[in-house]
């Protein structure tokens, strides 16, 4: 006899049932000696009425020549492998419990070719399992991975993990949900959510094992510098460190009079403010020296980061190169710049010295707050040409010090009010709710018309509310819709089709030709009269009634190609922040990591910004541009990455790209694209691809709007760029 025990656990199935309280289970652990190899039968009888329960007979047999192991623990996802020596063609089962209590039973189904070498079988014996968000708490747990029904652990198991809840990324927690919520969608979801990376950017222990990368690359950058390999030189140009007064108090007029002479009246050739606490790294002089020397560059600006004295550096701000968009509505330069005499002279003269009080808070005078006032009008002053960004972490603040106050002032906004004025910018600057200076370009009195162009093949589904939210919703007062209708075959399609063609404003255009999006767009596009084109796939659904507008304010500027909208998938997500040219050794979206309520890392998803691509899925262009760029290259790029392509092309022209977070719609775009393809759509995909490399080089692109620092990876802005290569110490663009 093993023992007694009382039926007393609750079950939810008998409580349904209406069976008592349903307080009736019992789960019972054997103990070891009969877990010895050897077939055992087991008995479980009602000590009461001596009845056995209708399972009298159980066989438990452990073999004892099991073998697994716990190999990684890579993106918060357990990896191993684990198999049976004397049945090695079936899937081993493997009992997953934290802090004692069981989780999950998981197959070792995954490919592993080294075990299937070994074992002279499929090899299928892998396992991999991501732990859920609720882990995510920052409290220790104990993980345990056993082979099922017995007390045999893996090798590597337990183990004790700690998750802040920082790392974990809006689209991890929605993907956390499906996997818990639809379990007909759990080997997808669970194939996607293991891939979903960590935010590591918030793990200071994850920062300070990438640091010892970065600084190898900052000493070859400084070392090519010392043998003139880049064309610097250092000691050529002078550069004073300015460090900036406390706030001011009775009796400090002496000190911000020095100050602001050493600012104005110095002789050094540039400029760097230093804030309370802060220091430079040993790098940064000479680094921005050779930037300043012989390039007729104006202003060297560099990463930094941020931390708390007692544990070191944190919080790295990885920032893009120069963009002027992006730097109005957020100033991501901050004090971590070093400016030219030239370029200072103009700015002290424009903001005016501290008696003048323009663009200064009143009060007594705030020696941070004026120079604030100067680096913002010296950048958008300079030429941006003169502008140069050095992609290393070289400016370290103390993080007790308050983040860049200035920031959300309201006289920045008048600053960038005084800057669109002087460039004639038919533009309003205001401060929005998140601190962030919101531009507003205007629209002429008569705006432009624009065709909205939507192709389809049948999916009357995706088609009809695509339509009706343009026409319910749409305020921009000047548009009409042309559909091109890809050879749909299906009845309810071409009814809908026949019907809403008899609504005015709507025109069907026929293309009953094999499917290849960029040569239905060129036919179509070069037919329109409209001087602008609004690119719109069938499966995009419209939110805010002013996408429109605000896309084409910033299409009617001269120097803007195209311009993007933020997609969102229809729990909220991001699908499309802009694209990333060289992801993957490509090209994808950006910002999927993120909220339609989230600012992203440092902004980087709440604010108008430069991009090199856009998706053509919601796209704005001028109709001129697009036919002066040879429209979409429809024999190279048929289906996918004509809209990338097209957007360097435009680029090429010297236009600038926009990607805009304030035209928000919907992107259906699971309900068009297939999760398997067949062989030959997989292998046309890797056409394009590899033509896409071989005409741009994707493969080693340095995006200037998105940081070497960061990872090229699946996701973007949530990891560091762990192969790390030479850094150009210059301008990228």
């Amino acid at each position: 006899m093993l023992g007694e025990f009382r039926a007393d656990l609750f079950d939810g199935e008998l409580a349904a049932a209406g069976i008592g309280s349903g307080h009736h289970a019992f789960a019972v652990k054997l103990p070891n000696e009969v877990l010895d190899g050897r077939p055992h039968l087991i008995r479980i009888v009602d000590r009461s009425s001596g009845t056995a329960l209708a399972r009298d007979v159980e066989e438990i047999f452990f073999p004892p020549h099991l073998h697994g192991q716990l190999d990684s623990f890579e993106n918060a996802t357990l990896r191993g492998w684990a198999f049976d020596e004397q049945a090695p063609g079936r899937s081993s089962l493997l009992d997953i419990e934290v802090d004692d209590a069981h989780v999950a039973t998981v197959p070792c189904n995954q490919p592993r070719p080294d075990l299937g070498r070994f074992l002279q079988d499929d090899g299928r014996h892998g396992f991999r399992f991501p732990l859920p968000a609720s882990l995510f708490d920052g409290r220790p747990h104990r993980i345990a991975v056993r082979f099922a029904n017995t007390d045999r652990h893996l090798v590597g198991s337990p183990l004790e993990v700690r998750l802040p809840e920082e790392l974990l990324t809006t689209r991890r927690r929605r993907l956390d949900r499906l996997v818990a919520d639809r379990q007909a969608a759990l080997e997808e979801a669970q194939e996607a959510l293991a891939r979903e990376p960590a935010n590591r950017l918030n793990d200071p222990e994850a920062y300070r094992a990438w640091l010892g990368h970065h600084e190898h690359a900052i000493g070859q950058a400084l070392a090519a510098v010392v043998n003139g390999e880049t064309g610097g030189q250092t000691g050529g140009q002078t550069v004073r460190v300015v460090h900036l007064p406390g706030p001011h108090s009775p009796g400090q007029d002496a000190v911000l009079a020095d100050f602001v002479a050493a600012v104005a009246e110095g002789a050094a050739d540039a400029v760097v403010f230093l804030e309370s606490h802060a220091r430079l790294h040993p790098a940064f002089l000479p680094l921005v020296q050779a930037a300043l020397t012989g390039d007729d560059a104006g202003i060297v600006y560099t990463d930094e980061d941020s931390g708390p004295p007692e544990s070191g550096r944190g919080q790295p701000h990885f920032k893009p190169d120069w963009d002027a968009d992006r730097y109005c509505a957020f100033p991501y330069v901050g004090f971590a710049c070093a400016i030219g005499r030239d370029c200072l002279t103009r700015a002290v003269a424009s903001v005016g010295r501290p008696e003048t009080r323009f663009g200064l808070p009143p009060g007594p005078f705030d020696a941070r707050a004026w120079a604030a006032a100067v680096v913002d009008t010296a950048l958008l002053l300079a030429d941006p040409g003169r502008i140069r960004h050095l992609p290393f972490v070289l400016y370290h603040r103390n993080a007790a010090v308050p983040d860049r106050p200035e920031r959300g002032m309201p006289e920045r906004a008048g600053r960038i009010q005084a800057h669109l004025d002087r460039i004639g910018a038919q533009a309003e600057a205001r401060m929005d709710s998140g601190g962030r200076v919101r531009v507003h370009w205007r629209l002429p009195a008569e705006p432009p018309p624009v065709t909205i162009v939507i192709p389809t093949r049948d999916r009357v589904d995706l088609l009809k509310p695509c339509v009706e939210s343009i026409v319910a919703k749409t305020t921009y007062p000047r548009y009409d819709i042309v559909i091109i209708d890809n050879d749909s075959r299906d009845p309810a399609t071409l009814a809908y089709l026949q019907s809403v063609a008899r609504q005015p404003g709507i025109w069907v255009r026929r293309w009953p030709m094999p499917f290849n999006y960029a040569a239905m767009h060129n036919a179509v596009i070069g037919e329109l009269a409209a001087p602008y084109v609004a690119l719109l796939n069938n499966d995009i659904e419209v939110i805010g009634p002013e996408w429109l507008e605000e896309m084409m304010g910033h299409a009617l500027r001269p120097e803007i190609g195209a311009v993007g909208a933020k997609l969102l998938y229809p729990d909220g997500t991001i699908q499309h922040g802009g694209v990333l040219v060289g992801q993957h050794g490509a090209a994808d979206a950006a910002q999927r990591a993120f909220g339609d309520d989230e600012d992203g890392y440092f902004q980087s998803a709440a604010v108008v910004q430069s991009v090199s691509a856009v998706t053509a899925a919601c796209m704005v262009v001028r109709r001129t541009d697009y036919l002066r760029a040879g429209g979409m290259d429809a024999e190279n790029f048929s289906i996918a990455f004509n809209d990338v392509d097209l957007c360097l092309k435009l680029r090429q022209l010297g236009l600038r790209i926009l990607w805009t977070p304030h035209a928000r719609l919907y992107h259906h775009e699971s309900a068009t694209r297939q999760t398997s393809r067949s062989p030959d759509a997989l292998a046309h995909e890797q056409r394009e691809v590899a033509h896409l490399r071989l005409k741009w080089q994707t493969d080693s692109f340095s995006d200037p709007f998105y940081s070497p620092n960061l990872t090229r990876g699946i996701q973007t802005h949530v990891d560091f760029n762990w192969n790390y290569g030479s850094v150009v110490v210059g301008n990228h663009e």
